[in-house]
């Protein structure tokens, strides 16, 4: 028996129990027998109506009841699965947004910097072009400087082998006269060695040969050995010979020349009192290093990386170019394929000539 049943039918006889003694009280017929009949028929009926209420009405309330709980929590659970669904796609999407949002951020950044980087390139070329445009006029302005040099370096010569004549005519012998036109014609040569080196720079002609890199660096020496004497410099050098060369030797001196007029005017300028300048030749299986020293103290570090830049200079006392150390760098990293650097040593200026030995370079 259902407990549905149970109930409907505890409710059913209670009623009808009731009815039953409000029925014999009023017809005074307790527990007589026509009550007993009416008691008889009140069980059965309360059990066929408990049956049928439960099975006709309550049943189909309880199983819709059923049915309606079971969807409800069948969609309660579709709705909890949905939610979770989504809040899980929206996580995706918020990850996938968080991503992106990253990139374009990576990417605004990287444009960034290569639009900086253009923009100092630009700028950089546009100095370049500048440069480049001074050099021409310079180039121009100095062909012509250097024709009008030459041909007073030919007016000094000619000038200067009359007095030769005149001299060996009227025997005139005197030892300071002599010395003096010695150091005259060796001024002279200098002049014009210095005139076709600028040339050979502006219009270059000359080809490239092997050399011999301490005869060239002596070559150098010797042209300043007077100026220096006349200063007080001293000069010390140290040399590995026989180290052959391929490129342009004339050029090369210039770099020497350049580096050492440097030196000199330096240990002046700043009135070094034991002024000294140090020369080193070396190799090792591929290159072959010069060093040139001083001890004028060196180059403040707030303009080193500009000391090789067109017109810089750090010549305060005197008119200089600028052009000097640049030009250098030009003859040594690109006619030369080597290496021109520069550092403060202890007592100053450093610089280092590394250039490839033993290879023809095309």
């Amino acid at each position: 028996m259902s407990k549905t049943f149970r109930r409907v039918f505890i409710l059913n006889f209670l009623i009808s129990s009731i009815g039953l003694l409000l029925y014999s009280e009023l017809t005074l017929t307790l527990f007589e027998k026509e009550f007993f009949y009416l008691a008889t028929i009140l069980v059965f009926s309360s059990i066929i109506i408990a049956f049928l209420v439960s099975k006709i009405v309550v049943l189909p309330i309880l199983l819709d009841l059923k049915n309606n709980q079971e969807e409800f929590e069948k969609s309660n659970n579709d709705m909890k699965n949905i939610t979770h669904q989504k809040s899980f796609e929206l996580e995706l999407v918020n990850t996938a947004l968080h991503e992106k949002y990253k990139e374009q951020k990576e990417l605004a950044e990287l444009l960034q910097e290569k639009l900086t980087l253009e923009t100092f390139n630009r700028e950089k070329k546009e100095e370049l072009l500048i440069h480049q445009s001074r050099l021409a006029s310079i180039g121009k302005i100095s062909i012509n400087m250097l024709n009008e040099c030459e041909e007073s370096i030919k007016g000094l010569n000619f000038i200067l082998q009359n007095i030769n004549t005149i001299h060996k005519q009227i025997d005139f012998k005197n030892e300071l006269v002599t010395k003096s036109m010695e150091q005259l014609h060796r001024i002279v040569n200098e002049m014009h060695m210095k005139n076709e080196e600028l040339k050979n720079f502006i219009n270059p002609h000359e080809i490239k040969k092997e050399f011999f890199l301490d005869e060239i660096v002596m070559e150098s020496l010797s042209m300043l050995e007077e100026p220096f004497m006349n200063h007080n410099i001293k000069i010390d050098y140290n040399f590995s010979k026989s180290i052959r060369l391929f490129g342009f030797p004339t050029e090369f001196s210039q770099v020497i020349f350049n580096i050492l007029q440097n030196a000199k005017d330096a240990l002046i300028e700043k009135n070094i009192t034991t002024k000294k300048v140090f020369v080193s030749i070396k190799k090792d299986k591929e290159f072959a290093y010069v060093n040139i020293l001083d001890n004028a103290g060196g180059i403040s570090q707030n303009v080193i990386d500009k000391i090789f830049e067109p017109y810089f200079t750090t010549k305060i006392n005197r008119k200089a170019s600028g052009l000097g150390l640049f030009i250098s760098k030009i003859i040594i990293e690109e006619n030369m394929q080597g290496k021109l650097e520069f550092e403060n040593a202890n007592e100053g200026a450093k610089f280092i000539i590394k250039i490839p030995i033993l290879e023809e370079i095309k």
